[in-house]
């Protein structure tokens, strides 16, 4: 077999068997994708899944014990249905009231902001002080810690505060009148406390407050029962006295008709001033409430806008008299097509004096002042509400005011043409018309004094409790689970973000597609020899061979059918057949930087030519840091350094190996000029002897990235094989490399990816299950 192998080097290295072409052997490139494919992603989440799996679970471990330092808050709820008192216009009863209160103004949205008030608050602390069933022990929002570690019970002031923040109302439903009352708290007990705690002031203080507005009502009936009685009782006395001592009875037509006249008159004048007086009183209702909202608003009202709406309501007065007189002097105007122009006239006048009365209203109310605590908007909602109450009663006051002085103006025309009667008959139809109306008002006032005194006693406030609040079961804050994803999810952020950091600034080869991208063929790829284990049980360590030691990084000598003597074989392969009418005889190995494994493919590649069948020897060149000699497990003392002193004989440096045609000659011993020794005349023509002895010679040279010692063997051999290690080899050290050995003309023929572990790789040309597959299923061939 020796016998195929051919040298024919001119020794100008121009043509040398054609292996110039061997130096500029390609294959075509790959485009290179900047992105990040999802298949780039899985493999590097792969690679680092251990990296990922320790930031997880210590995120997950510190967002645990970071909720545990969390103190725990719970919250209960209770419901309440808030129902609004009957409006005005519902039935008298509702009509007396408002008239005598000025009306509550009980809508939903008001009484959700008396629950959340400062005053509201104010009472509830109080209730829970006074109350003996209450242990406040319990109830932290009443306690303190000072500076100093003593724990102080806080002021009524404070503890408003704290239920006031605590405090939460929720509708149900929109279109009920029905809400959640909440509480949140340190502690469970205070939670459910503090929820029916407030539910049943604001039942009490409702409750109260509407009987109040009954108890004044049923007051002010009364007062009306016992001044209409003592009136009937006079008028019926009167009338019995006059009859008496008059002889008369009975009255003509004439006077009756004159009479009762004048006497429906005077009714409607009694009876207006009667609605007077009880709008004038919900009018000083209305003003105290909003004295209660803002101290001074009346003043500022009557001092600055009153003496204007004054002006108009005098102005409004004399048009609705004159529009009430057309009226009643003229009862068929309105059925014209074309009302009078006068009449028009008054419509429009009043039309405009009562907007011109509404805008000054309305200023006075511009400002925002706090009310109970109330937010803004319900605040001014609330001042709003009274302040157009306020306006309608002052309109009605002067409507009302207008009518009387329409009516006495009536009156006295009536009392003109009764003056006409005669004296005794005219006594005789005032005194029975008197009685027939002092009884008829005492019985309609009787009658709603006895329902009034019946609905006070039966009248209950607006809200009714529907579900009391309970100790809640457990904690709502923290949620630990929600922040135990969120400290997975920041872990795995953070865990991202270093890996994109180190992803970013790894400049090493770590994918084939980079090697593939250059003008250089890949002759093998080296699977790592610490992620296989060895085969039948070798384990890792040293393989006795004589009296040497042969480590385990020499797969060929303990196991042939291993992965990695596979790819070695691949490798010879690959070389021998890259050009089969010119093999090469001289190879040498070499790489960018040390540590790269080159010693250990160069031993490797030697045995597997040998076992072919091949005549090989295998010298170490690397004179710095020689390694040949420990992997075959022979002595180092005669070598090529002490060829080249003359210590020793050619004969003496070839030293037999395990394997039947391979022969090794070690760096030598004693070497103090590494550099030169390549360069030696000595050196050279040994080689020359050696390359007419043996079929293939392969040189183990320095690396040439950092160490140039080698030019001259790497300018000489018939092929060059680079070396770089997966995920350790500098790019850029890398292609300076090439770029180096292209400047002194060497003829490299490819490169060899050692440590190579395919799981990691997502970018080789056919796949990385390809090499997994491959490496993995090969022990089954064995």
């Amino acid at each position: 077999m020796s016998q195929s192998i051919q040298k024919n080097n001119n020794g100008n290295g121009e043509d040398r068997n054609g292996y110039d072409q061997i130096s500029t052997f390609s294959i075509p490139k790959q485009d290179q994708n900047d992105g990040l494919d999802p298949k780039t992603i899985v493999f590097t989440i792969f690679r680092y899944k251990w990296l990922i799996l320790l930031f997880l679970i210590a995120g997950g471990t510190a967002a645990w014990f970071y909720a545990d330092t969390i103190t725990p808050e719970y919250q209960t709820t209770g419901t309440l249905l808030i129902s609004s008192p009957d409006r005005g216009g519902q039935n008298e009863l509702s009509r007396i009231i408002n008239q005598t209160t000025g009306g509550t103004n009980a809508t939903l949205a008001n009484e959700m902001q008396i629950i959340q008030s400062r005053s509201f608050a104010r009472q509830v602390a109080r209730k829970l002080m006074e109350d003996d069933e209450v242990d406040i022990n319990e109830l932290p929002a009443f306690w303190r810690e000072s500076d100093d570690g003593s724990v102080y019970q806080r002021e009524l002031e404070g503890v408003a505060n704290s239920i006031r923040s605590g405090i939460k109302l929720q509708l149900v439903n929109r279109d009920s009148d029905i809400i959640e009352v909440s509480y949140i708290s340190e502690s469970p007990v205070e939670t459910a406390t503090m929820v029916n705690a407030a539910m049943n002031v604001y039942v009490e203080q409702s409750t109260a407050q509407n009987r109040q507005a009954a108890d004044s009502t049923t007051s002010f009936l009364e007062r009306e029962r016992a001044e209409l009685k003592s009136r009937l009782a006079e008028a019926e006395q009167e009338l019995e006295n006059f009859m008496d001592r008059t002889g008369i009875v009975r009255v003509d037509n004439q006077a009756t008709s004159a009479v009762n006249r004048r006497e429906q008159i005077r009714a409607e004048i009694e009876e207006v001033q009667l609605d007077l007086e009880a709008t004038e009183l919900a009018i000083q209702n209305q003003e105290e409430e909003l004295e209660r909202i803002r101290p001074g608003l009346i003043n500022d009202f009557s001092e600055a806008i009153a003496p204007r709406i004054q002006g108009y309501q005098e102005t409004l007065r004399e048009y609705e008299r004159e529009r009430y007189l057309i009226l009643s002097n003229y009862p068929n105007v309105r059925q014209r097509e074309e009302p009078p122009s006068r009449l028009k006239f008054l419509d429009e006048q009043i039309d405009d004096l009562k907007e011109r009365i509404a805008e000054l209203s309305s200023e006075i109310f511009s400002e925002e002042d706090e009310y109970m605590g109330m937010e803004t908007a319900e605040r001014t909602r609330m001042v709003t509400d009274i302040q157009n109450r306020l306006v309608e009663l002052r309109l009605q006051k002067n409507q009302q005011e207008s009518r009387i002085q329409v009516l006495e103006e009536r009156r006295r025309e009536a009392d003109d043409s009764f003056r006409t009667l005669p004296n005794e008959m005219i006594q005789l139809v005032q005194l029975q018309r008197n009685v027939e109306e002092q009884e008829q008002l005492y019985l309609d006032v009787s009658r709603q004094y006895a329902e009034m005194s019946t609905w006070r006693e039966t009248r209950f406030g607006n809200g009714r409790i529907i579900d009391l609040a309970t100790v809640p079961g457990g904690p709502i804050s923290p949620n630990k689970i929600l922040i135990l994803m969120m400290g997975i999810v920041l872990a795995g952020m953070v865990a991202g973000a270093i890996i994109l950091v180190r992803e970013f600034f790894d400049n090493t080869i770590s994918s084939i597609g980079t090697i593939k991208t250059q003008d250089l063929p890949m002759l093998a790829a080296i699977p790592s020899l610490k992620k296989i284990s060895v085969k039948n049980g070798n384990g890792s360590g040293d393989y006795k061979v004589g009296k040497g030691k042969i480590p385990n990084e020499m797969v060929l000598f303990r196991d042939r059918s291993h992965v990695i003597s596979e790819s070695i074989r691949r490798l010879k392969n690959n070389i021998i057949f890259q050009n089969s009418d010119n093999i090469p005889k001289t190879i040498a190995i070499t790489s960018s930087e040390k540590g790269e494994g080159k010693s250990t493919i160069a031993c490797n590649l030697a045995i597997a030519f040998a076992d072919e069948g091949y005549k090989t020897l295998m010298i170490d060149t690397d004179f710095r840091r020689p390694r040949v000699h420990t992997l075959f497990g022979l002595p180092n003392e005669k070598g090529i350094s002490n060829l080249v002193k003359g210590d020793s004989a050619a004969s003496e440096i070839i030293q037999s190996s395990e394997i039947k045609f391979l022969k090794v000659i070690s760096a030598g011993s004693n070497i103090l000029r590494p550099e030169s020794i390549v360069n030696d005349k000595k050196f050279n023509e040994f080689l020359e002897k050696m390359d007419k002895l043996f079929d293939v010679i392969i040189l183990d040279t320095p690396p040439f990235g950092i160490i140039s010692d080698s030019t001259s063997l790497l300018r000489k051999a018939d092929a060059t094989v680079m070396v770089a290690k997966y995920r350790k080899t500098n790019k850029e050290v890398y292609m300076h490399t090439l770029d180096e050995l292209r400047r002194i003309n060497a003829n490299v023929c490819g490169m060899v990816l050692n440590d190579f572990e395919p799981k990691k790789d997502p970018a080789s040309h056919y796949g990385s299950g390809y090499y997994k597959s491959l490496y993995d299923g090969y022990g089954a061939y064995a």
